[in-house]
């Protein structure tokens, strides 16, 4: 395998781990005292300051370069870290110490995605993208059954070590990051870089902005799920299992059909597969059927997440990927920001299950219509009137 998507397997993973850690940070709170509307402002504040910045992520990236704006926000990420596992004080101070987190991660994730896209050669980007994204998905098979069992253990200082050491590495992979002649497209460092408008006018993006912000609600779901299965006295980490096998499935054994074939193919019948799997499960009690709809909603995980990653470095030139990967982002970040909300008032108004299943049928409906935007339009032939 090639050493670049091996060294961008591991740097996905290490900064996968920080962010997947405080999965399980409400549990560890309410075990520390906290109510549970304290807990849920501390775990929302994160992705609130994820999504407000990622447009700022870009000028960040532009403005200290890739490995500068990686060792600067993993130093954040590092350090934020440490403080909390030595001290948590006021709830106020650990409001803060949560956004500060939410910023450091919000800039390594579009450093980093602006450098995967660039670094990468077109013929080889498709699969290189779904074998990077591999390093997502071992945190749920690893780092999150951790956090669970400390947690449940009453180990709350060992749990609090994990992020410390996922952003310590996500610092020492930065620190040996060598960008100076990375990029297919030139030299990363003396890069001439577009502007939002630039990207608006030369892209297709609002296209973007669309897919990956109706995808991300349909892959937010995840923290729907676990009230809707809860209910049903069934277990959501099998789900969660299920589903991170099934995106390692198709990112191993199916992961060449990603250069076959542009990557807007896969952008609409992957969440398709997602919503569809959503519907299912609204209707399924039992271990099995819950189980088959996670596998087959990984497998649309793993197929969508990485072709809309991949949409940074197909449909934008060089000068304008870190732009492209702040407005991929924030459009993801957006939609883990505002299903929360629907899902706390939905399931009070409606009770969890309808408003669970009103949900899934929206993903449906707003799948279908990406996946319609995105057909390649057909070449008019010679000779044929206009219309």
């Amino acid at each position: 395998m090639d050493r670049l998507i091996v060294s961008l397997m591991i740097i996905n993973f290490a900064i996968h781990s920080y962010s997947n850690t405080f999965f399980f940070l409400a549990p560890y709170l309410n075990t520390q005292g906290y109510s549970a509307a304290s807990a849920g402002v501390l775990v929302s504040v994160f992705y609130a300051a994820t999504t407000a910045v990622r447009p700022l992520g870009s000028w960040i990236t532009e403005r200290l370069g890739i490995r500068g704006s990686m060792i600067f926000s993993s130093l954040l990420c590092l350090g934020c870290a440490a403080v909390l596992q030595i001290y948590q004080g006021s709830f106020s101070y650990f409001v803060t110490l949560r956004i500060v987190m939410g910023l450091g991660f919000s800039v390594f994730m579009v450093a980093l995605t602006t450098y995967q896209a660039l670094a990468v050669e077109e013929a080889k980007r498709g699969l290189a993208f779904a074998l990077v994204a591999i390093g997502s998905i071992v945190p749920m098979f690893t780092v999150v059954p951790l956090t669970d069992f400390l947690i449940r253990n009453n180990l709350g200082r060992i749990y609090l070590l994990i992020p410390v050491a996922a952003s310590a590495l996500a610092f020492m992979l930065a620190l040996r990051l060598r960008t100076e002649r990375a990029s297919v497209s030139g030299d990363i460092s003396s890069m001439e870089w577009g502007s939002y408008r630039d990207l608006f006018r030369e892209t297709p993006a609002w296209k973007m902005l669309c897919s990956c912000f109706f995808f991300g609600l349909c892959d937010s779901s995840i923290v729907f799920i676990g009230s809707l299965l809860l209910e049903r006295s069934l277990v959501p980490s099998w789900f969660v299992f299920a589903m991170a096998g099934g995106a390692l499935f198709v990112r191993t054994a199916g992961r060449n059909l990603f250069n076959r074939y542009p990557r807007t193919v896969f952008a609409g019948p992957s969440f398709v597969l997602m919503a569809a799997c959503l519907i299912w499960l609204s209707f399924v009690g039992s271990r099995t059927g819950m189980l088959l709809s996670g596998f087959f909603y990984g497998i649309g995980v793993g197929y969508g997440y990485p072709a809309h990653l991949a949409l940074t470095a197909d449909l934008a030139p060089a000068r304008l990927r870190a732009k492209a990967s702040a407005l991929v982002h924030f459009s993801m970040d957006l939609s883990w920001f505002l299903l929360p909300l629907y899902m706390g008032f939905g399931s009070t108004i409606l009770g969890t299950l309808t408003a669970f299943r009103l949900f899934a049928l929206f993903c449906l409906v707003t799948a279908v219509a990406v996946t319609a935007m995105w057909r390649p339009s057909k070449p008019r032939s010679q000779g044929s009137p206009a219309t």
